[in-house]
């Protein structure tokens, strides 16, 4: 066998044998497009090997002729193969240059099938033979140069400016790596594509007497771009193996403490989870989940925010954070917490997230048993209060029927004094007064009643600003306070759509004396009527109320030295605001 078939077989065979390689990568990574692109440019290589051996074994002009012509068709492949390469591995190129590039390189592939027998010889008179290699080869003798060659030596000017400028842009604001990237692949294409297009270009112009020969410098491309692929190959078998390393190491952790990770590839829209997420889910160990799966398990009540908070986090690049409950098959129903964060491709996509999970169910339903137990003791103390005051009214009003019936003025005024004789009454309860930030005391009666509003679907909104002054008081009938203008407000858009039943607690200071703070509901509001009573005891607009809660109120606030009092919103619902005085202490 003679060394050009030799070697010119070798070239092919590697090329070959690359192409497969990653084609095969490509078909598990579709997404990168350099892969394709390396294949595109392996057969472009294949075909130059291939019609460059048929043109020096060729016996006759048209048959030289032709394997040439085919040898510019396969060029336009590896053209197209190194320019897509470095446009998606680079990502540094300008587009224009690049259609630029490969629009003046497809003109050139349609004028090399139609101004001649090729793009570089518009007819062949006759052919030499001359030793190569040690072997005899065949050779232009006497023929005629086609013009438009000069369009293929424009389309090679257009590629190599391209792979420079391309190379360049990598290498200024690039990393070690990147600089690398761009000496390695940009530098040697570069190189060699003046290399084979001076080649070319002499043997065509008579000055070189021997074979073209362009498919070794692309081989040699061909090699400098595998090398690279292959790093990354390496890097991410590298990784894949840390990351499984890393997966279960988490997983122990994860276990250890009791709750479940998990990770959901955006693009391919699958959710990964560790053996006690599948858990908390409801799925079977190493089942195949994805995120429309994960949304059919959660509450329907709580569906829409959940999906939401998830879409607001894409396209935010942003944490997420929810609390939601799940309906497993069985038709249990947990409280699940999870924390995830956005992670993006090297488009700046969203790639992934990842996250952790963990069931609250044991701390909403201890939650749910305080705010019973809460409810129950606030109805007791009601309770015991009427009690209190039916035995003050009893020994107020024990007189004779006939003596009332006789003077209704008289008890009339009667019925004032005992008003004002259980105000004094509820004045007269020691109070444990201590400096109070108004924050932290609006925060804690929030999450006292936080389950309750969940419960009742309500929002509850705050809007405090910083550096309020401390006020003196007793924390718990000031909470006491609080409690009932939020249960009232619940009560008031109780009836009202889901999406208007919110609260808003606000707090303000306005003079130097006074911190005020005001609930406010979206609710139906209270009838002008009763506006000037709602303090009254025993007056309520509500079904089944006793009418203290609001007389309780207003006696701690007035206890306190403070003002309370209630109005109608503008649009909708009622404000009830009540007045403290600033403390001796605290940030003024």
């Amino acid at each position: 066998m003679s060394w050009v078939t030799i070697i010119w077989s070798t070239i092919a065979s590697v090329s070959f044998t690359l192409a497969t390689i990653y084609l095969l990568i490509w078909f598990r990574e579709r997404r990168s497009w350099a892969y394709l692109c390396f294949f595109v440019m392996a057969a472009g290589v294949i075909g130059l090997a291939t019609g460059e051996m048929a043109a020096m074994y060729a016996k006759s002009p048209a048959e030289y002729g032709t394997a040439v012509r085919w040898s510019h068709f396969a060029f336009g492949f590896v053209v197209l193969g190194s320019l897509g390469f470095v446009h998606f591995y680079f990502g540094t190129g300008k587009g224009w240059l690049l259609g630029t590039a490969l629009g003046l390189r497809l003109l050139a592939v349609v004028a090399n099938f139609t101004t001649g027998l090729n793009l570089h010889i518009r007819a062949i008179q006759s052919l030499q033979q001359m030793n190569f290699l040690g072997e005899p080869v065949s050779m232009l003798g006497e023929w005629t140069p086609n013009p438009w060659v000069r369009l293929g030596q424009f389309a090679a000017l257009a590629q190599f400016v391209y792979v420079v400028d391309a190379s360049l842009r990598l290498w200024r604001p690039g990393s070690h790596e990147s600089r690398r990237r761009a000496v390695l692949v940009g530098g040697t294409m570069a190189f060699f594509i003046l290399f084979a297009s001076a080649q070319a270009g002499l043997v065509a112009a008579g000055v070189l007497r021997m074979p073209i020969i362009v498919s070794f410098p692309f081989l040699a491309v061909l090699l400098a771009m595998g090398y690279e692929l292959s790093r990354d190959v390496l890097r991410a078998s590298q990784l894949g193996r840390e990351l499984r390393e890393s997966e279960e190491r988490m997983t122990l952790a994860s276990e250890a403490a009791g709750f479940g990770v998990w990770m959901w590839s955006i693009p391919r829209n699958q959710v990964w989870g560790s053996e006690r997420w599948l858990h908390l889910f409801g799925f079977p160990p190493g089942a195949a989940v994805s995120f429309e799966m994960v949304m059919q398990r959660i509450h329907p009540d709580d569906h829409e925010r959940v999906e939401r908070e998830v879409r607001r986090a894409l396209s935010d690049r942003a944490d997420y954070t929810g609390e939601y409950r799940v309906i497993l098959p069985d038709g249990t129903q947990r409280w699940i917490v999870t924390r995830g964060r956005m992670h993006s491709d090297t488009q700046g996509k969203p790639g992934r997230m990842m996250g952790a999970a963990i069931d609250i169910t044991g701390r909403k339903q201890a939650e749910l048993e305080i705010v019973q137990q809460r409810n129950e003791v606030a109805h007791l103390s009601r309770v015991t209060t009427l009690g209190e005051i039916s035995g003050s009214l009893a020994h107020e009003l024990n007189q004779p029927l006939g003596a009332i019936l006789a003077d209704i003025r008289k008890d009339d005024l009667r019925a004032g004094e005992i008003i004002h004789g259980i105000r004094a009454f509820l004045r007269r309860q020691a109070l444990e007064k201590q400096p109070l930030e108004v924050a932290q005391l609006v925060e804690e009666a929030v999450r006292l009643i936080g389950a309750d509003a969940v419960l009742r679907k309500t929002s509850v909104g705050l809007e405090i600003p910083p550096g309020l002054p401390h006020v003196t008081g007793d924390r718990i009938h000031l909470q006491q306070v609080v409690l009932n203008l939020l249960v009232n407000g619940m009560d008031a858009v109780s009836t009202c759509p889901v999406a208007n039943r919110r609260i808003t607690i606000r707090a303000a200071r306005p003079d130097l004396h006074t911190v005020e703070i005001a609930v406010s509901d979206a609710g139906v509001g209270i009838p002008p009527g009763d506006l000037h009573r709602v303090f009254d005891p025993f007056h309520t607009t509500k079904q089944g109320g006793l009418g203290l809660g609001l007389a309780i109120c207003r006696s701690i606030v007035e206890a306190h030295g403070g003002s309370i009092s209630v109005q109608n919103n503008p649009d909708r619902g009622a404000t009830a605001r009540f007045t403290l005085p600033v403390g001796e202490e605290g940030p003024t």
